[in-house]
């Protein structure tokens, strides 16, 4: 308990802290082509108050795809000469006189991908593929270096005032998404949350195809903890189940790895949205391919409520991919999303996006002040108290339990339990969230789970019963898919149908093999 104190302490010191980041260092570039850049760019300046003197209109950038050539004619050389113009200095070229430009924002309607491009100079020649995010492109404006490849970011894993360590790259941010409601929701949800700090659920999603992810997402599910979140935790191999009916108030969601959105956040799912402010990533390789698109990750978790996400435009390997651990570290100690950003991404001139507004710091005002406010701040409280103890945790929760935050707080409580390994505990909490809920969707979740833990802690008896009750109350339930496939692991018939359905498409494919094989012995014979 008091590890835990001490380091909520620490963190609200940090979040007081000093950073370099303010309006007059961002840049903000839009296409003067567009009169939604247009708009959304007058919008955002008026809300961040961005000196005039700080916006720069592009012409002649219209694709998604922008070619190298063009990229150097109508984005790198325009922003060089009007930093010259009007007195800026980019990191990359400390030494020289003017004031330093820490960020630069792009919005609507810019490019998103600088195209490979062969026969370049020999003094900017790489080995390998050129092309890149724009983004990523412009974290390097002002300074030579190879194209061909990834290039190391010197501010990954930093930690401090970007000024005082001299990272010689930008900050790089877009605000788009596939339309202009959301994009407006972008500009303005950030500077209404930021002042009361973002509280609600973390969602962490672990289970991924390689160790080296699961070990990031591992560690922003324990900030979430040590942090006071609620947090409900998915670390089977799968991502979460079509149509789950996930909780209202979720502030910050991690999770990997599916190329199209899928379970709460696919299209198709029953309506889902994100607490105001929210942190949403989903790390895949292409889950960037396009900031217009729908059935793109990033744009899902925007049109779903989110404020700030992040992506790639192609391929990067899982080491080029934002380190969501890293971010959420940043961002927990009060930095704004440009500068967690930054210290998060491990290359340049790469694939890399980040989408929101970089002057964002959603957790700067998670202070003990706070405390008593609603269902979330009680949480952090109650787990600075007792956390180390499940008795202790047990007795603050219970005592709480007649106030309108009850529902939420034994449902956090549950899923503490299941992560302290007492199921016992978490499947009696989930049963009592589920009774205090007031929605048919906080009530389908609870019950989904309590009869989870049930199953996994060995009372596959009573799991059994209490599923097929819920099959009989839920044949209209729009998560009528979530609870059939809850209903397929732990209903004894269903399991062995399923198991014989897997057994007869083996024997069919394994005959139509033989068949096939045969053929090609009768062929051969015949020659």
């Amino acid at each position: 308990m008091k590890l835990v104190a001490t380091a909520l302490a620490a963190a609200a010191a940090l979040c007081s802290m000093a950073h370099a980041l303010v309006a007059r260092d961002v840049v903000v570039v839009y296409n003067a082509d567009s009169p939604l850049s247009k708009r959304c760019t007058e919008a955002y300046c008026a809300k961040r108050s961005i000196p005039l003197e700080n916006v720069v209109g592009l012409h002649g950038v219209k694709a998604a795809d922008i070619s190298r050539p063009d990229y150097n004619h109508l984005v790198m050389e325009p922003l060089m000469m009007e930093a010259r113009v009007r007195g800026w200095r980019w990191p990359a070229n400390p030494k020289m006189p003017g004031r330093r430009m820490a960020a630069i924002l792009l919005m609507p309607d810019m490019p998103l991908r600088v195209q490979s491009a062969a026969n370049l100079p020999k003094q900017f020649a790489g080995s390998g593929n050129n092309s890149a995010s724009l983004d990523s492109e412009l974290m390097g404006l002002g300074s030579l270096y190879p194209l061909g490849g990834p290039l190391g970011n010197p501010a990954y894993k930093k930690d401090g005032n970007i000024s005082d360590y001299d990272a010689h790259v930008l900050s790089v941010c877009r605000i788009d998404a596939p339309d202009e409601a959301t994009i407006m929701r972008m500009i303005n949800d950030p500077a209404e949350v930021e002042r009361r700090g973002l509280w609600g659920w973390a969602v962490v999603d672990q289970g991924g195809p390689y160790p080296e992810g699961d070990t990031m997402f591992k560690a922003a599910a324990s900030y979430a903890k040590v942090q006071g979140f609620p947090l409900f935790y998915e670390t089977s191999k799968q991502t979460i189940g079509a149509d789950f009916p996930l909780m209202d108030h979720v502030a910050v969601y991690w999770g990997w790895y599916n190329e199209r959105p899928n379970g709460p956040f696919a299209r198709s799912a029953p309506q889902f949205r994100f607490e105001k402010g929210a942190v949403a990533y989903h790390l895949h390789s292409f889950s960037a391919l396009s900031v217009k698109s729908p059935d793109q990750w990033v744009c899902a978790l925007l049109q779903r409520g989110a404020a700030v996400t992040a992506g790639n435009v192609a391929e990067p390997y899982l080491g080029g991919c934002l380190n969501p651990e890293i971010f959420f570290a940043r961002l927990l100690r009060g930095y704004t999303v440009a500068e967690a950003a930054l210290m998060a991404t491990p290359a340049t001139s790469w694939q890399g996006v980040v989408l929101g507004d970089p002057l964002y710091r959603p957790f700067a005002a998670r202070k003990a002040a706070n405390a008593g406010l609603n269902a979330y701040t009680q949480w952090r409280e109650m787990y600075a108290k007792g956390s180390a103890n499940v008795g202790s945790m047990e007795s603050l929760v219970t005592s709480r339990l007649r106030t309108p935050d009850a529902p939420v707080l034994a449902e956090a409580f549950a899923w503490y339990c299941t992560e302290n390994a007492r199921m016992d505990k978490a499947a009696e909490y989930f049963r009592m969230a589920a009774q205090l809920s007031q929605t048919p969707r906080d009530w389908t979740r609870n019950t989904l789970m309590q009869i989870t833990v049930e199953y996994v802690r060995g009372e596959k008896a009573v799991a059994e019963s209490l599923m097929k009750r819920m099959l009989e109350q839920t044949l209209s339930s729009p998560y009528r898919k979530a609870i059939e496939q809850t209903a397929d692991t732990v209903v004894e018939e269903r399991r062995k149908a399923r198991a014989a359905e897997a057994a007869a498409r083996a024997k069919a494919a394994q005959e139509a093999a033989k068949a096939k094989q045969a053929a090609q012995e009768a062929k051969k014979a015949k020659k």
